[in-house]
């Protein structure tokens, strides 16, 4: 089965390494040939999606990368979106390009760990509108992963909603974390001892949330205030997370 993997910054290569007989395509970086991406069955978009000016989750480098491969595109083909987008993007890039099928597969990639986490990932997520675009995708990951890793497959919008909604749990465990040791070291007590408790219940879990100062991966304050923002514009209550983001921002001390 030929991968194409469109964007080739820390996700595409993090993906990249999951499948053989790859194909790239990501011109600022060399890889400029568009029409190697016609006899690829499973193409990852693996773009950046930063946050524009006004919050919201900027879109630019999809429907330009898409627009520059429309025409190598042929049918049957599945594009697998990799970045992260707001819910019922996959949708409307469907009807933008009607004869490929495309299928939600968000990244669970640590920026530290990216080629770690996409090796052995603690879930595969593939959320597609059509059946054969899940199970290509499936089939995709079964030959590389095996059957062991837990998988969801569900529809496009429930896949990019799972994609915020973690982000944005994990970006308030680290600030609930940030102030919970402040105050371990206020009274002097054992925060590594406290973290080893709540670890060990199921409800709450362990991780490195608990040990980091801020929001230092750029992605989680990116889909943060990107998620705020889709929140708002649901006319949604988005205020214990728009608390969050406020207190992530590196201007804000850690108080001890």
């Amino acid at each position: 089965m030929s991968i194409g993997i469109i964007g080739y910054g820390t996700i595409g290569q993090a993906t990249a390494r999951l499948f053989e007989d790859i194909v790239v395509y990501d011109p600022p970086k060399g890889h400029d040939e568009s029409s190697a991406v016609q006899c690829c069955e499973i193409l990852f978009v693996c773009v950046p999606t930063p946050t524009s000016s006004d919050g919201h989750c900027d879109l630019q480098a999809v429907y330009q990368a898409l627009g520059l491969i429309a025409p190598h595109l042929s049918d049957g083909q599945v594009v697998a979106m990799r970045s992260t987008v707001p819910p019922g993007t996959v949708r409307r890039l469907q009807e933008a390009f009607p004869n490929t099928y495309f299928v939600s597969n968000p990244e669970f990639l640590r920026a530290h760990r990216a080629e770690e986490d996409s090796l052995r990932p603690w879930r595969v997520v593939i959320g597609g509108d059509s059946v054969y675009a899940r199970q290509v995708l499936l089939r995709a990951y079964h030959a590389r992963l095996g059957r062991s890793v837990p998988y969801l497959v569900t529809d496009s919008v429930t896949a990019e909603l799972i994609k915020y909604a973690a982000n944005c749990f994990l970006a308030t465990k680290i600030i609930y974390a940030r102030e919970i040791r402040a105050a371990a070291q206020h009274i002097g007590a054992d925060y590594a001892e406290m973290v080893r408790a709540l670890s060990s219940d199921p409800r709450i879990g362990g991780g490195d949330e608990w040990w980091l100062d801020g929001l230092d991966d750029e992605c989680l304050p990116k889909d943060l205030n990107a998620f705020v923002s889709l929140l708002r514009s649901w006319r949604m209550d988005a205020e214990l997370l728009n608390t969050v983001s406020q207190l992530g921002r590196p201007e804000v001390p850690l108080v001890e």
